[in-house]
């Protein structure tokens, strides 16, 4: 717990605290501006809150910056010093030597929430210090932190303080181990080492890989046996290849016979010329002359028609007529490479060496896209394992707030209010206040779930200012004080007006107080709210 806070510029230079309630207790008037929200913004200061030198700038300007002594009592005690002109670093007196923020808040965590070890101790507590320079205490969004908070964190936050994140957080560890699986599969696919396929190509390459693997079989057991299978083989690949090229060879043959007819007749294309009609003139003088240059003409036109037809189909065939003479090179490039193998096993062990490439690179492929697809599939039932967790967690987590608020509320009103109802949802919460909407009530409803939370969860301590029992009729704070009182954690609050209770409650507002302030009696011993 935390035991007292020394610090120099206060009016009451060392302030000690107890298990329970503890009270800064202001004047019967309620007079405003003598510094009770400042005490508390020092003691979240105390626990690692870093709003006082921004939200309490004011104090600084006039009083200049805060040294603060800090006492811890757990299995013993401790000290430290925070300096508000420092605020990142504490002075660890036990230790000798400066810590960080975040060592000291661990330091803390580990002392006061050691159950929950996924949630932070600033984000267990901060929410449930309302005090009015942080301006928390929005009583229709009481579980944000910040305006507007994303329900994601504050639900995650929720599940923390109940210590209901670990399966979801190891769920969480899974899928992010099973998405940076797929991450890396694609790397693999995008860098071209795997070639990427579809699940149709899947099924093609089992039927390729097993014709491989009776292939590599088949060679396999020759290379076992003896040189007359592993002749029996070439031999069978050789005719093969000689079949192939004798189908070339007579393909060729069949090319250059037509490239040889079309070249002739390219050469053969005669145009009859008008010089040819003399003789035909000479022994018929009665023919008509031009009728005869008619017929030239059309002569001519035909045979220069049909020589762009033959020019055209010998480009086809001399391009066809290279085709197949590079198929028979390929063809012979085969035959040559069995023919003057050493020996023959050296062209199987070469053969089998590139059917068992062919035959990794399709397995690879086969393998990685069933990586991917079982990545893939194993990310989608985490998703839903996580999202059945959370449901659960937060139903579980909605009866029991509820619930409690509901026994809180009823405390405090003895049966006569209503009851508001809190709503975790999928997408975000709800706190509804019902038809009684009124400010006071408003708080009351707040108060109530923090003393729920306070009652069921890790949050070992809560602060509640002044301004939240401001519209609150007296029987109800007077019951909320005995409320406060009940808890063994520890509670601070600043009230005034305790002139207005009955005498028990004023008993254990007086037994609670650490510090009385009024307008003759200033936290910081400074007035400066006045106009000058």
């Amino acid at each position: 717990m935390l035991k007292s806070i020394t610090c120099e510029k206060l009016i009451q230079s060392s302030i000690h605290f107890k298990l329970g309630l503890n009270a800064v207790v202001g004047a019967d008037d309620a007079h405003n501006s003598i510094g009770k929200s400042s005490v508390l913004m020092l003691i979240d200061f105390a626990f690692g809150g870093s709003d006082f030198p921004t939200k309490c700038d004011d104090v600084i300007k006039n009083v200049g910056h805060l040294e603060v002594v800090m006492e811890f009592q757990f299995d013993k005690s401790y000290l430290f010093i925070r300096n508000t002109e420092a605020p990142e670093s504490v002075y660890c007196v036990e230790q000798g030597r400066m810590l960080t923020l975040r060592e000291f808040t661990s330091f803390l965590k580990d002392n006061y929430i050691t159950s929950a070890g996924e949630i932070s101790f600033r984000d267990c507590v901060s929410g449930f210090f309302r005090i009015y320079q942080r301006n928390n205490y929005n009583h229709k969004r009481p579980l944000d932190l910040t305006v507007r908070e994303k329900w994601e964190v504050v639900r995650k936050r929720i599940l923390k303080m109940f210590n209901m994140y670990w399966l979801i957080s190891q769920l969480e560890q899974e899928r992010a181990g099973a998405q940076k699986a797929l991450k890396d599969i694609n790397g693999t696919f995008n860098s071209g080492a795997v070639k990427k396929i579809t699940k149709a190509q899947v099924s093609k390459n089992d039927s390729v890989i097993s014709q491989l693997f009776s292939e590599v079989e088949k060679i396999k057991h020759a290379l076992k046996r003896n040189v007359t299978d592993i002749r029996s083989i070439i031999n069978e690949q050789s005719l093969e290849l000689k079949l192939q090229k004798d189908a070339l060879v007579e393909y060729k043959l069949d090319l250059q016979t037509q490239l040889s007819r079309v070249e002739s007749n390219l050469g053969n294309a005669k145009i009859v010329s008008s010089r040819d009609f003399q003789s035909v003139l000479t022994f018929f003088p009665e023919v008509d002359s031009k009728k005869l240059l008619e017929v030239e003409s059309f002569h001519s036109g035909i045979t220069n028609i049909l020589k762009d037809q033959l020019k055209a189909e010998q480009v086809v065939l001399i391009e066809a007529l290279g085709a197949a003479q590079a198929d028979i090179a390929k063809v012979d490039n085969s035959l040559l490479n069995l023919v003057d193998s050493r020996e023959d096993s050296v062209h199987l062990l070469e053969r089998l060496i590139d059917l068992d490439r062919q035959q990794n690179a399709l397995i690879q492929q086969n393998r990685y896209w069933t990586m991917s697809a079982e990545a893939k599939n194993e990310i989608k039932r985490l998703k839903a394992d996580i999202d059945s967790a959370l449901e659960s967690s937060v139903a579980e987590i909605e009866v029991g707030l509820n619930a409690g608020i509901e026994e809180e509320i009823t405390k405090i009103y003895s049966n006569k209010a209503i009851s508001p109802v809190l709503t975790l949802g999928e997408k975000d919460y709800k706190f509804d206040h019902g038809d009684d909407r009124g400010t006071g009530k408003g708080f009351a409803n707040m108060i109530a779930l923090d003393l729920t939370f306070l009652r069921l969860t890790v949050l070992p301590v809560i602060i509640h200012d002044s301004l939240l029992f401001k519209n609150m009729d007296t029987p109800a704070i007077e019951h909320l004080v005995e409320i406060y009182s009940s808890f063994s954690k520890q509670v601070f609050i600043s009230i005034d007006e305790v002139s207005k209770y009955q005498a028990g409650v004023r008993k254990v507002i007086t037994e609670a107080m650490f510090l009385k302030l009024d307008k003759d009696r200033m936290a910081f011993n400074v007035k400066w709210k006045n106009a000058k």
